[in-house]
C-alpha cells in the first residue's frame, strides 16, 4: 500500500532531507490515485495541492515513523475517487490509535461518516472552497452539488461535533459573499478554513484584501461584537472589539499550520507560527490599506 506526503511531512518523518524553514505541527498525507473531480483551480494531477509537492511512499514506511514525530494531529487529503472509502478504511485501521485524525474530503454520505468515526477519525474538513453557489459551479467540475456539500457540512457538525468548511479567497467572490459565507458557518458551529488561491506559482489575492478577511474570520469565529459596511459587495470598514496576532495564523483544524501551502516564505499570508510584534503591526497595517478598520480598545 501507497501513500502520499507533503514535502515537510515527508521531511519530518526523514522520508526525504528538504530544507524546512518552518515545522509542521500536523503530519499532512495524501492517498494515491486519481481524482476524479476536474476543479478548475486544483493542481492535484500535476501531483500538487496548492503549491505543495507530495512525493508517494510506503505506507509501511510512513507508519513505523509517525510516532516518532511531535507533530500533535494526522490529515489525510483524500481525492474524489472511487474506491476512496476503501482505501481510508485500511490506512485507518493501523493509524487511528496514533494521533487525533482529521479528514480533508468532499461531500460524502452521512452513512459514510457515520463509518470514518467508528474508525477513529475525529473530525471532517469539507472543501466547499467556494463563497456562493454561483461560484461553485463556475470552479468545481465534476464532484458533488453544492446542495450535496452543505448537507455534507450539517451532517459534519452532527456527527463529529466539531467540523471545517474550507474557503478559498480569489475565486471571484465579493468581501460581502465571503464574510457572508463565515457568518453561516458561525451559526451552524462550523470552523472556516481559509485559503489564498495560489495559481501558476503565485499567489493571486491582494495580501491588503486577505488580511481584512482574516480579521473577520477571526473576529467572527470568536462571537465578539463586529460590524462590517459594504459598498457594492467591497468592504469599506469593520468595527470590532479587538484583533490578536492569532488572526493572522493558519486557521482550521486544531494544530494545523500547514506551512507555506499557498505561500513563499518571503510573503506570508497565513502565518505558521505566532507572529512577532514587527509581524503583527506590519498585517494590521496590511489590512488597514484595503478598509477602515475601527476598534474598541483603541
Amino acid at each position: 500500500m501507497r501513500i502520499r506526503a507533503s514535502i515537510a511531512t515527508a521531511s519530518i518523518l526523514h522520508l526525504r532531507n528538504y530544507r524546512i524553514k518552518v515545522e509542521p505541527t500536523t503530519l499532512y498525507f495524501m492517498l494515491s490515485g486519481k481524482c476524479e473531480g476536474s476543479c478548475l483551480y486544483c493542481t492535484h494531477r500535476k501531483g500538487y495541492l496548492s503549491r505543495i509537492k507530495w512525493p508517494e511512499f510506503s505506507f509501511k514506511e510512513v507508519k513505523s515513523r509517525i510516532g516518532k514525530t511531535r507533530a500533535k494531529r494526522i490529515c489525510i487529503q483524500c481525492p474524489y475517487m472511487e474506491g476512496c472509502m476503501d482505501a481510508l478504511k485500511k490506512i485507518l485501521e493501523e493509524i487511528k490509535n496514533e494521533k487525533p485524525i482529521s479528514l480533508s474530503i468532499a461531500a460524502i454520505s452521512k452513512e459514510e461518516m457515520k463509518m470514518l468515526k467508528e474508525e477513529g477519525v475525529e473530525r471532517i474538513g469539507i472543501g466547499l472552497d467556494c463563497a456562493t453557489e454561483e461560484i461553485f459551479n463556475k470552479w468545481k467540475k465534476g464532484v458533488p452539488s453544492w446542495k450535496k456539500y452543505m448537507e455534507a457540512i450539517k451532517n459534519a457538525k452532527e456527527i463529529f461535533g466539531d467540523a471545517t468548511c474550507h474557503l478559498i479567497i480569489g475565486l471571484g467572490e465579493s468581501d460581502e459573499e465571503a464574510i457572508s459565507l463565515m457568518e453561516n458557518m458561525k451559526k451552524k458551529g462550523v470552523r472556516i478554513a481559509l485559503f489564498a488561491y495560489f495559481w501558476k506559482n503565485k499567489n493571486v489575492v491582494d495580501i491588503h484584501r486577505y488580511r481584512v478577511m482574516q480579521i473577520a474570520r477571526y473576529v467572527i469565529e470568536k462571537g465578539t461584537k463586529r460590524k462590517f459596511l459594504f459598498e457594492n459587495g467591497r468592504l469599506l470598514e469593520m468595527e470590532i472589539d479587538e484583533i490578536d496576532k492569532k488572526a493572522f495564523m493558519t486557521a482550521g483544524c486544531p494544530s494545523c499550520n500547514r506551512p507555506f501551502y499557498n505561500e513563499r516564505v518571503t510573503k506570508i499570508y497565513n502565518y505558521p507560527y505566532l507572529l512577532s510584534e514587527e509581524e503583527f503591526e506590519r498585517a494590521v497595517k496590511e489590512a488597514r490599506k484595503y478598509a477602515g478598520i475601527y476598534i474598541a480598545s483603541e
